[in-house]
C-alpha cells in the first residue's frame, strides 16, 4: 500500500471507531486522534515524508514489523503504555532506515 492510500486510509477508518475526537494540537502537519482522551493515532500531512504513527501492544507491533519492513518503532512510551509504531513512506525510499526519530 503507498503511503497516500495509507494515510487516506487512516483517516478515513480512525474517525468511525466509537469516541474518537480528531484535532491538530501540535502543528498544521500533524492529525492527532484520540479515543478516551489518549492519542493512538498520528498522520503527517507531508507530502515528501508520509508517517503514520499509531500505537499498538509491543507484540503486536514486533509482529507486524517483522512482516512488513515500512514499519519502524516510534517514540519510546512509558513501560506501561502500549508501544508506538511508524509506518514511513517517503517520496525516496531509504533502505535500511529503520532509527525512529
Amino acid at each position: 500500500m503507498s503511503g497516500k492510500k495509507l494515510q487516506d486510509r487512516a483517516h478515513d477508518t480512525a474517525p468511525a471507531q466509537p469516541g474518537v475526537s480528531h484535532r491538530r494540537p501540535f502543528t498544521e502537519q500533524l492529525d492527532v486522534y484520540k479515543v478516551a482522551g489518549k492519542v493512538f493515532l498520528i498522520v503527517t500531512d507531508d507530502p515528501d515524508e508520509r508517517i503514520v504513527t499509531l500505537k499498538a501492544e509491543p507484540e503486536y507491533g514486533r509482529l507486524l514489523q517483522h512482516e512488513h519492513p515500512s514499519i519502524t518503532p516510534g517514540l519510546p512510551t512509558k513501560p506501561s503504555l502500549p508501544s508506538t509504531w511508524r509506518s514511513s513512506h517517503p517520496g525516496v525510499e531509504h533502505p535500511g532506515r529503520h532509527a525512529s526519530r
